[in-house]
């Protein structure tokens, strides 16, 4: 024989009685069921679907590589809207380059995801019937390789040739070059043997040289300045370091673009910069 015993909650009288002696109600009786979130260590993260950050959580590197709470890592845009060939998919990149650079300017509340994975395939999500995760392989941003300069690349450089490059890219030689963990890292130098950060003897050979190869471009506004005209061209030391001359560290920019690096903004009180502003400004 069953017997149910009432629900005294549905009861009038006894609530009415309950609200005069002001008793509260206790929770109902059973297994309470307590769950408590994990998160996982950063590093699996960044090496499974990757975290979606906003573009101030990025951190840029001295060497213009990007980062992310102690670790080097590769951006890229989650959602697209359809699955097209590879070579119309969203790039995945490694440095603040000039595409970077615009997304960042022109859509501050973008979600990225960074990652560390150097399979090339990333997590994306496909908007076209609902949303969808899967992964998709992704090419590298030329922007990015142009950047360091990787192996020679150079926007310049013929369509076949920078494609040859793009083809030939692979994650774990970059991330061999560029360790994803830079805590791990050791510095090149102690406070014994670190060199003093001043240019070095040849560095008016060495500038004259980079820019010429260059074709006296400038890489971050591609104007143009020989002859002449080539005073307003400046090298740049990308990690800050003026004595290390690597061809990957070295940047030819025009005289604004130089000075709106880190740390450069006092090069805008200077006469060349204000007769460079004066016939070649870029922002009218």
């Amino acid at each position: 024989m069953n017997f149910k015993l009432p629900d005294f909650l549905t009861w009038s009288t006894f609530n009415g009685l309950r609200n005069k002696m002001g008793a509260p109600l206790i929770e109902r009786f059973g297994a309470q069921h307590i769950v408590t979130e994990i998160d996982l260590p950063v590093i699996d993260r960044l090496q499974g679907a990757g975290i979606d950050v906003t573009a101030e959580q990025i951190q840029i590197l001295d060497d213009g590589t990007l980062a992310y709470k102690g670790y080097r890592v590769l951006v890229y845009i989650r959602d697209v809207p359809s699955i097209g060939n590879r070579g119309s998919m969203p790039k995945y990149h490694f440095a603040h380059c000039r595409t970077l650079e615009t997304m960042y300017r022109n859509q501050r509340s973008e979600r990225y995801v960074v990652a560390i994975s150097d399979s090339g395939f990333f997590h994306v999500n496909v908007l076209d019937s609902g949303i969808k995760s899967k992964p998709v392989q992704l090419d590298v941003c030329q922007n990015c390789l142009a950047h360091i300069r990787w192996k020679g690349f150079d926007m310049q450089m013929a369509r076949p040739s920078r494609l040859s490059i793009v083809g030939q890219f692979r994650l774990s030689e970059f991330f061999d070059k560029y360790p994803k963990d830079l805590l791990a890292v050791k510095p090149i130098y102690t406070s014994d043997t670190a060199p003093i950060n001043k240019y070095s003897d040849d560095w008016a050979e060495v500038s004259s040289r980079t820019r010429s190869q260059r074709g006296y471009r400038c890489e971050k506004c591609s104007i143009v300045l020989a002859g002449v005209a080539s005073k307003y061209l400046h090298v740049h030391h990308r990690n800050g370091q003026k004595h290390d001359n690597n061809e990957a560290n070295l940047a030819v920019l025009c005289i604004e673009c130089h000075a709106d690096e880190p740390l450069h903004g006092h090069m805008k009180g200077l006469p060349d910069y204000q007769e460079f502003t004066g016939r070649y400004r870029r922002y009218t």
